[in-house]
């Protein structure tokens, strides 16, 4: 293209150089300018359409880590093979059980840069996306537990009945607010407040069994036939529980947050004042969430794109 340019312009300071051979150039150059602007607007929108691809890709991948790396696999290929184009070309790769990358390569068609030669141009994107455990987050249950070697899929006490808990505490927690109706809506609702790690929080004193009955049932009234193979994301029975430092205290007393875990929902046990909440353990991805490198790892990450220099 220079070189044609170039030429134009000797051409022009030729005090021979006839007007024919001027109009050839120029339009030489005119077609050149055109193949320019057109078919390098052609691959700016396909490399901006494969970037929004990858980015989405890894990040409908990584949802399902860290559990199932086939599965996070299968999501994000899917994505790409069901919104991108049938030539791309793509690689995914799972590391650490955390992140996932993304190269994908398609070949762009041109249209004016064939007269000089060019008929296809590869454009590239590549894309990370990660989890990371969850450092904050709002709309938990006032329940607190402490950490057992949670295993997936078993059922643990997230409250435990009358007569189990420490010196009238029974694992319900102050959210916002002391007293049962408090407590009541914070099952129901989740606290709206956003909670951290390392927080104190006041626990709830008593068994307050109608309510956590109350609240336990309205939040599996909401999806009734959800099971936990079966339950979907942003389900009401999907829970998530702040993991305590300890639960040995006496009346009402400040408890340390060391992290978050999810659980679904199974539902209240035993009678009267001996009733407990039971559910099963979870790993999740959850939306929404603070999350931190040094934080703790509870089976609760929130993901996120990330460049790919974090993952080197």
């Amino acid at each position: 293209m220079l070189a044609v340019i170039r030429l134009v312009i000797n051409k022009l300071t030729e005090e021979r150089g006839s007007i024919a051979t001027l109009s050839i150039f120029a339009l030489t150059a005119l077609m050149g300018f055109s193949a320019l602007v057109i078919d390098v607007g052609v691959l700016y929108l396909n490399r901006v359409e494969l970037v929004n691809l990858s980015d989405a890709a890894v990040l409908a991948g990584v949802r399902d880590l860290p559990g199932d790396i086939i599965a996070a696999q299968a999501s994000a290929e899917a994505y790409a093979r069901d919104n991108g184009k049938p030539n791309d070309r793509i690689k995914i790769d799972i590391i650490d059980n955390r992140y996932i990358i993304i190269d994908a390569v398609r070949s762009v068609d041109l249209f004016f840069a064939r007269v000089f030669g060019y008929n296809t141009v590869d454009v590239r994107a590549q894309a990370a996306a990660a989890i990371k455990p969850v450092s904050g987050i709002a709309k938990i249950v006032p329940w607190g537990i402490e950490w057992k070697s949670f295993q997936y899929g078993v059922s643990y006490r997230l409250k435990e009945g009358g007569g189990s808990g420490y010196s009238g505490n029974y694992g319900a927690l102050a959210l916002g607010g002391t007293g049962a109706k408090v407590y009541e809506k914070n099952i129901m609702d989740g606290y709206n407040g956003i909670i951290r790690t390392g927080d104190w929080i006041t626990t709830e004193p008593g068994n307050m069994s109608g309510k956590t009955q109350n609240g336990v049932a309205y939040r599996i009234a909401q999806d009734p036939n959800a099971t936990f193979s079966t339950v979907k994301e942003g389900s009401p029975r999907i829970v998530v529980v702040p993991v305590v430092e300890s639960l040995e205290v006496h009346g009402r007393s400040d408890v340390k947050v060391v992290g978050f875990a999810g659980f679904f929902l199974e539902g209240c046990g035993g009678s009267g004042n001996k009733n407990y909440v039971e559910g099963r353990f979870m790993q999740m991805v959850v939306p929404n969430a603070e999350v931190s490198e040094s934080a703790s790892s509870y089976g609760l990450y929130s993901s996120s794109l990330i460049p790919l220099s974090e993952v080197e």
